[in-house]
C-alpha cells in the first residue's frame, strides 16, 4: 500500500508588488486545486494572520499587508459572502492597542479597502474539543476562527527563540485569547511539552489552508527582534506541519530540530524530513538560505528533565535589557510574564533568572524591542554555530 506524502506548494515571488503577489499566491495554489478547492462560494472565511506586536511592515514582524490583500481578493473570488481577518496578541489587549495594531501593520487599511473586517479574537471565546490530543483534548479559542466555514493561517517565516522556528502551526497560537497565552507558559514550560500543546491546538484548530509569507522572513533572535531577510517565496498546504517542515528547511534548520516539527512527527502527524514531503511548484531547494542566521540551541534538550531544568538555567540564553535608554517603563514585560520573575526597579525591568523559565515573552512583547537576549559566555565562545553568533 503507498502512503500519500503530504503535499506543499512553492511559488517564487520577489516583492510585495500586488502584482506580483497575486500572480505568485496563484502560482501557488493552482496545483492544490485553486482557492475554489478550499473556499465555496457563500462561505464565511476566517484569515489568521501573525500580528504579533505592534510594527510596521518593513520590519517583518507581521504577516505582510498586501500579502493578506492578495489573500482576502482570492477568497472572494472563489465566492466568499464575508472575509475576517485578525489575531490575538499576547497579553492584555485594549480596544486603543488593538486599534494601533491593525492600523500599524498596515492591515486595517487594506481590510477597509478590500471590504473585510477585522477581529481580535478576544471578543468572543468559545471552548473546543477535538480527538488525538496529546496534553489537551480542548482549549479556548477565538469563536470567528473557529466559527468560521473556513480558516485559513497566514504566518510569516521567521525564527523563534523559543521554538526555535515559528510557521504554520505555531501561528494558531494566535487563536488563544492574550491573556491566556502566558498561562501555557507556566502550565507547559518545557519547550518540547509547549510543542506539543500547539500540535493539540493545530488539531483542535484545523485550518484548511496554510499560506505562508516567505518573500521577506526574520532571522536571529525572533519573532520580533531579529534582522528581515530576503527570501523570495511563497508557500501554501493543507497540512500546516508539512508546510512547517519546507518552510523550516529553507530557513537552513534541520526540521526535526524545530520543537513542532518534532512533536508533529513523533505523533505521525507530519514527514521528519523533506523527503517525506511531495512539494510542487518551483524547486523548494533554490530558496534554502544555508547562512540564516538561528537562535541558540537549547544544549539540555536530550538531558533527563530534572537535570535538564538545572542545566537549563545556566546555558540558556536570557533576557536581558539590551537598550536601556529606549526603555519608556512601559511594564508590558512585567504585565505578562507566566511567573512574575520580572519587576521594575528604579522605571527598568529587574529579571529574576531563578524564577525564569525562559520562554522570552518578555523579549516577543516588547513595544520597544528593547529587551533581547543574552547567551552565557562559554555557550557564545564554544557552542553557538557561527549562523547563531550573527544574530
Amino acid at each position: 500500500m503507498t502512503v500519500q506524502r503530504p503535499r506543499v506548494s512553492v511559488a517564487a515571488c520577489a516583492s510585495y508588488d500586488l502584482d506580483t503577489v497575486s500572480t505568485a499566491l496563484q502560482r501557488a495554489l493552482d496545483p492544490l486545486g485553486g482557492m475554489g478547492s478550499f473556499v465555496s462560494p457563500g462561505q464565511r472565511v476566517f484569515l489568521k494572520v501573525n500580528l504579533l506586536m505592534k510594527a510596521a511592515p518593513e520590519r517583518a514582524v507581521t504577516t505582510h499587508p498586501e500579502f493578506v490583500r492578495a489573500v482576502i481578493r482570492a477568497a472572494f473570488a472563489a465566492g466568499a459572502a464575508d472575509v475576517a481577518v485578525g489575531d490575538s496578541p499576547g497579553g492584555r489587549n485594549s480596544a486603543a492597542s488593538t486599534r494601533a495594531l491593525f492600523e500599524t501593520s498596515g492591515i486595517a487599511a487594506v481590510c477597509q479597502q478590500e471590504g473585510a473586517r477585522v477581529s481580535l479574537l478576544d471578543d468572543a471565546v468559545s471552548r473546543v474539543s477535538f480527538q488525538g490530543g496529546s496534553l489537551y483534548s480542548s482549549f479556548n479559542l477565538g469563536s470567528e476562527a473557529v466559527g468560521a466555514d473556513v480558516l485559513i493561517s497566514l504566518p510569516k517565516l521567521k525564527t523563534h527563540g523559543f521554538m526555535m522556528f515559528t510557521g504554520g502551526v505555531k501561528n494558531l497560537f494566535g487563536c488563544i485569547p492574550g491573556l491566556e497565552k502566558a498561562q501555557f507558559h507556566l502550565k507547559v514550560p518545557d519547550r518540547q511539552d509547549f510543542a506539543e500543546m500547539l500540535v493539540d491546538l493545530m488539531l483542535a484548530c484545523a485550518p484548511e489552508l496554510t499560506i505562508m509569507d516567505a518573500v521577506i522572513g526574520m532571522e536571529g533572535d525572533g519573532p520580533a527582534g531579529g534582522p528581515p531577510r530576503q527570501i523570495g517565496a511563497l508557500l501554501a498546504s493543507p497540512d500546516p506541519a508539512a508546510l512547517d517542515v519546507i518552510a523550516s528547511a529553507i530557513a537552513g534548520f534541520d526540521p526535526m530540530d524545530v520543537y513542532t516539527v518534532r512533536a508533529a512527527a513523533r505523533r505521525g502527524l507530519a514527514p521528519a524530513s523533506p523527503a517525506g514531503v511531495s512539494v510542487v511548484g518551483d524547486d523548494w531547494e533554490r530558496f534554502v538560505m544555508r547562512d540564516f542566521a538561528h537562535p541558540a540551541r537549547d544544549m539540555s534538550r536530550r538531558l533527563p528533565p530534572r537535570v535538564a531544568r538545572w542545566v537549563r538555567k545556566r546555558i540558556v540564553s536570557r533576557p536581558v535589557l539590551s537598550d536601556p535608554a529606549g526603555c519608556t517603563a512601559c511594564r508590558t514585560c512585567e504585565q505578562n510574564c507566566p511567573v512574575s520573575a520580572i519587576t521594575m526597579a528604579e522605571k527598568r525591568p529587574a529579571f529574576d533568572y531563578d524564577t525564569c523559565i525562559r520562554c522570552y515573552c518578555c523579549q516577543e512583547l516588547c513595544p520597544q524591542q528593547v529587551i533581547g537576549l543574552r547567551r552565557p559566555w562559554a555557550v557564545r565562545k564554544f557552542f553557538v554555530p557561527d549562523a547563531a553568533r550573527k544574530a
